[in-house]
């Protein structure tokens, strides 16, 4: 009983010894910003519009988040000028930086993964990273969720992105970009199928990049979602913990932050695309009623009652297709009939009489009802006009 207590005793020291090394770490952290005056952030300064670079300043919700932390922690130091410092870093550069105690935190739209949980201690999360579906249906227009697994598929190398991107499709060829403007610009001249990453980044990207205005965001379509959180070094116990305050506090105001560097409207705008451009093609081949009324001059001496009872065929000049108008009815001098045919050219017939009164083009931006106008002229001329 007494070797089972002193066992105890052994164990409980040893616990102590090391929460209070946890603690120690923590302290030396607090310290060392209390005594600099700075907190050191691990970014990665490409993740517009959520992080990125102004001239010298960085901006978004992610340095607006850093100077709440930064703070937190100078109120709970007694210093009222603790201001954060950026560590720029690629993507697999974050944790060592942190290991290395060169940054004190990590803010960069940092995905949790168990292999990162491992390695260093994350906050609340903050932000869930919605991954969508980026395509060029210029180039590819099968691109569908069912597809996604035999195609390839750009994404941001060694982000927690990837990682998901590689786990959900196994079969199909991931190719890992450095950056997510360099991946959507590869999307664009067709070195990828599709492109997938954060909902809000990835709108941003086809709103501002020069040039990728055709591609689109699949629509009612999320990938996967990934939790982010300030990480910090694993036993840093009285940072996290302040760290954690200022995430509270800022939860509200992320997205708030989010709008005012990516407005709800611009984002619509770029998710808006898919079914803007599906609503167009469906208007551009949706067929038009084409209303053809035929009168004559004074100066015709033609008996145009002739034409009553008849009908006009319209012959497609380059697929060949004939439509055959209803019969043409007069209503006092005016004769007037009506046929449906998709855009195209062209040509305008009263066989009866063999007579081809000239070519009518059809064009995909016309409207749905077309008014087409036939006068005969002395001399049998006539002269044939389309007005809206």
């Amino acid at each position: 009983m007494r070797t089972i207590q002193k066992a105890s005793l052994v164990l409980a020291g040893m616990l102590g010894i090391y929460a209070a090394c946890n603690d120690s770490s923590s302290m030396g952290t607090l310290h060392q910003i209390e005594r600099e005056g700075f907190a050191y952030f691990g970014v990665v300064p490409f993740e517009a519009p959520l992080l990125h670079q102004v001239e010298t300043e960085f901006v978004g919700p992610e340095p607006a988040l850093a100077k709440q932390i930064s703070q937190r922690i100078g109120e709970d130091l007694k210093r009222s000028d603790v201001e954060p410092l950026w560590i720029h870093r690629g993507y697999d550069g974050l944790i060592s930086a942190l290991l290395n105690d060169e940054a004190d935190l990590v803010i960069s739209v940092f995905g949790k993964t168990p292999e990162r949980e491992r390695q260093v201690a994350f906050s609340e999360t903050y932000y869930t990273s919605e991954l969508v579906v980026v395509i060029n249906p210029a180039r590819n227009d099968n691109i569908r969720p069912s597809t996604l697994g035999q195609a390839r598929i750009g994404v941001r190398e060694r982000t927690a992105i990837e990682q998901k991107v590689r786990t959900k499709y196994r079969d199909a060829e991931i190719v890992p970009i450095e950056t997510l403007d360099e991946a959507i610009l590869q999307l664009r001249s067709g070195d990828v199928d599709a492109v997938i990453d954060d909902r809000i980044m990835a709108a941003y990207a086809l709103a501002t990049i020069t040039g990728v205005s055709h591609l689109e965001v699949l629509p009612d379509f999320v990938v996967d979602s990934i939790e982010c959180g300030v990480a910090v070094r694993q036993g840093e116990n009285k940072l996290l913990q302040l760290v954690n305050e200022a995430v509270r506090e800022s939860k509200a105001e992320y997205q708030a932050w989010i709008d005012d560097q990516f407005s709800p409207d611009q984002l619509a705008a770029v998710m808006s695309r898919h079914q803007t451009r599906l609503e167009v093609a469906s208007r551009e081949n949706k067929p038009r009623r084409v209303v053809i009324r035929i009168s004559k001059s004074s100066s015709s001496d033609f008996d145009i009652y002739r034409f009553a009872n008849l009908n006009y065929v319209l012959r497609n000049e380059n697929g060949g297709q004939s439509y055959t108008s209803s019969r043409i009815n007069f209503e006092g001098r005016t004769g007037v009939s009506s046929v449906t045919v998709p855009p195209g050219r062209y040509s305008v017939t009263l066989t009866k009489f063999n007579t081809t009164f000239g070519t009518l083009l059809i064009l995909t931006d016309d409207p749905l009802r077309i008014n087409v106008n036939i006068r005969l002229q002395a001399n049998d001329q006539f002269t044939m006009t389309k007005a809206a």
